[in-house]
């Protein structure tokens, strides 16, 4: 019989780090948070990145202050490391052979062109252990006529054909918030990673995973894709399938699918309108929205956003409100579900981080807290690698770390 899963299902598997930014960090985040030991390789002085971007604790601009930062990298170990050394990139081997698993976002080709490519790894790899795993995170993928060019999340999006179909019909497409394209990059990996782990603990075999972070914006694009594949439709974008209403205190989207018509009619108390021409089916509906809108727009006048969406759901009509940060915090259900938690810094002192999107049970994945720059390096290259006090000094002096 299987063991159940737990938040430590990975405490016996090591994770080299090589990548910065959002989309290689959240997938060791990931593999941190169910137990594996990551250690994150910084860029000496500067360190990831993420460390530069806002928001930062106080306000004020600190590479140990960034929230990005802070979110992404909990329950990892610190070293710094200049691979672009030839004595760094010797380090980083050594560290790749102690590792089960090594995620990297470079561009394509430049890992093999510094011998740490997956296949000079497994060369150099003890006989006596299982195969290595390479998770290579980039924008295009190791391959294709796009693989050298450069992608931002907003470039991804376009090209991923998620663009196209946000906003209304008659403006520009509109931008979706935050980093979508990245963090859905950073979960392929995740999910890469561990059927690439599943793989080599049946047959010993290491493998090179290739994640594309415009591929991954493709593949949730299934209503539009499917449209064109068998209609020959392309989907427009528009406000029609969920408009937005604006209330007392934000923001409130409703649908009208036909099942739950007449419920929604009554609650409104316009049970006058559910055989009216002009709303009697979805297609009416979606032509006639500015009418019906008015309509809407009377029942909606002096309420809350969450009292509305608490009345929609109670008659199992599909609604949902635009929360604020306050408003997530402050939410029965992840209150409930205890998905927020506090973590204490070091640098920032106890905050609140979001948790996981999972659990074992009722068992959440525990939240530790993100290193500070460089905070391991005696404890990696002493104890793990076998380095004295005097060479730290000397590698310190030298910039390699």
């Amino acid at each position: 019989m299987a063991l159940p899963v737990t938040s430590e299902a990975l405490d016996d598997v090591r994770v080299l780090d090589l990548s910065e930014g959002v989309a290689g960090p959240f997938c060791t985040k990931l593999l941190a948070a169910l137990g594996a030991d990551v250690i994150s390789v910084e860029a000496p002085g500067r360190g990831d990145r993420a460390r530069s971007a806002p928001p930062f604790a106080g306000d004020e601009p600190h590479p140990e202050l960034s929230g990005l930062f802070l979110y992404l990298n909990t329950g990892k170990r610190s070293v710094t490391l200049d691979l672009a050394q030839a004595s760094g990139r010797a380090i980083a081997g050594r560290l790749a052979g102690w590792a089960d698993i090594v995620i990297e976002d470079f561009a394509p080709g430049q890992l093999e062109a510094w011998s740490l490519g997956h296949g000079a790894l497994e060369a150099s790899r003890d006989a006596s252990r299982p195969g290595v795993i390479v998770v290579s995170v980039t924008d295009y993928g190791q391959s294709g006529p796009y693989r050298d060019w450069e992608a931002s999340d907003l470039t991804a999006l376009a090209l991923g054909g998620s663009l196209y179909i946000a906003g209304d019909e008659d403006r520009e497409p509109l931008r979706i918030g935050g980093r979508p394209a990245q963090f859905f990059a950073g979960l392929s990996a995740f999910s890469g990673a561990l059927l690439a782990l599943h793989h080599r603990d049946a047959t010993g075999e290491g493998q090179h995973v290739d994640v594309s972070m415009l591929e991954g914006i493709a593949t949730a694009q299934e209503y539009p894709g499917a449209a064109w594949a068998y209609k020959r439709e392309i989907r427009v974008r528009g406000p029609g399938h969920a408009p937005m209403f604006e209330v007392d205190d934000g923001y409130i989207g409703l649908m009208f699918p036909q099942a739950r018509w007449p419920a929604f009619c009554e609650l409104i108390g316009r049970p006058d309108i559910e055989h009216d021409p002009r709303f009697e089916g979805t297609r009416q509906r979606r032509d006639n929205m500015a009418e019906l809108r008015e309509i809407i727009a009377e029942w909606t006048e002096g309420k809350r956003k969450a009292d509305l969406y608490h009345a929609v759901q109670a008659v199992q009509g599909p609604a949902g409100y635009v929360c604020t940060a306050p408003d997530l915090i402050e939410s029965p259900q992840f209150i409930e579900r205890e998905f927020f938690g506090e973590v204490d810094h070091p640098a920032t002192g106890p905050l609140l981080y979001p948790g996981l999107p999972l659990r074992f049970g009722t068992e959440r994945p525990p939240l530790r807290r993100a290193p500070l720059l460089g905070e391991h390096n005696a404890e990696v290259y002493g104890e793990l690698l076998g380095y004295g006090a005097a060479d730290l000094v000397r590698m310190r002096g030298a910039g390699v770390i």
